[in-house]
């Protein structure tokens, strides 16, 4: 079971971990409706690493970039969630809700300094960011497919759950 964390302390530890040799896999997101693909997805992040770090984002910030009704699930039961995961050592809340830049990103990675940073296909800034940030190259990105690629999301979900609802 996982520990949440503030990200001045997911720094804090993250650092210590790596002066002791150990090998730090970062990741984040909405994690809603938690379904297969996201469970396959931090199995196979954790699978690259000591231990796996997981950003959450706030509901404000997923309103933002997802769409005013989500997410479905709120921040903190999202977290409890996820620290009920035995591959996630360390949860930590993102709140910069209105936040998306290339720059803050790279400064969230710089701060957290992780071996490698997982992502699913919806994460489209990774080269931009190698560009730009030449202190991130020590830093591997290493790009997660499910397994469940075509079965599994949680718009389709929820878009599942809409049009079965019309045929009641």
């Amino acid at each position: 079971m996982g520990c949440f964390l503030s990200l001045d302390t997911i720094e804090d530890v993250s650092n210590q971990l790596r002066l002791n040799d150990k090998s730090v896999v970062f990741t984040h997101g909405a994690f809603d409706l938690f379904h297969i693909g996201h469970a396959e997805f931090l199995k196979r992040s954790k699978k690259l690493g000591d231990y796996l770090i997981v950003g959450v984002d706030c509901d404000e910030r997923i309103q933002e970039y997802k769409n005013i009704r989500r997410p479905i699930i709120p921040l903190f039961q999202r977290i409890e969630i996820l620290l009920a995961n035995k591959d996630i050592d360390f949860v930590f809340a993102i709140n910069d809700k209105n936040e998306f830049s290339h720059r803050y990103f790279a400064g969230m990675y710089r701060t957290i300094n992780p071996s490698v940073i997982s992502f699913g296909r919806n994460f489209h800034a990774k080269d931009d960011i190698m560009k730009r940030y030449k202190y991130l190259r020590s830093c591997k990105f290493k790009r997660i497919d499910h397994m469940y690629n075509g079965m599994q999301s949680t718009t389709k979900i929820i878009d599942k759950i809409i049009s079965g609802a019309k045929d009641w």
